[in-house]
């Protein structure tokens, strides 16, 4: 009801609710709030170690190995035009900022994009909403 309210849409979630349960803290977007857990826990991985080469399997952390292979597959999916992805702008220069790796197979080249494409990405997107 919340999602259909907030696209604008005749809904049963009043004003009234969605103050009530912001009081409560209630959590709107489960999905984000997984993501800055899994993502504070790869700060503490590199803390601990160094870097943010997660093995694929990991004992100590298998949830969090599980989310950087999906990181790296999102992240090639926003590259490629009209694949739907959860990986966003925000969410790359995070990563980037700890020195996230996007390609491990050292005998494939670090995947970029090529000057302004990332730019004409994002208008793309922009104007596809």
């Amino acid at each position: 009801q919340y999602k259909i309210r907030m696209e604008g849409q005749n809904s049963t979630m009043t004003e009234e609710r969605i103050q009530n349960l912001n009081e409560i803290g209630f959590v709107w977007d489960s999905h984000e709030v997984i993501w800055k857990e899994r993502f504070n826990q790869l700060i503490e991985y590199k803390k601990r170690l160094g870097h943010c080469m997660v093995p694929s399997y990991c004992k100590d952390c298998p949830q969090l190995a599980s989310w950087v292979k999906c990181q790296r597959r999102q992240y090639k999916l926003f590259w490629e035009h009209g694949k739907g992805s959860s990986m966003n702008l925000d969410r790359i220069s995070q990563l980037d900022s700890i020195g996230f790796v996007w390609e491990v197979n050292p005998t494939h080249k670090k995947r970029k994009a090529p000057p302004g494409q990332d730019y004409q990405h994002l208008a793309n997107i922009l104007l596809d909403s």
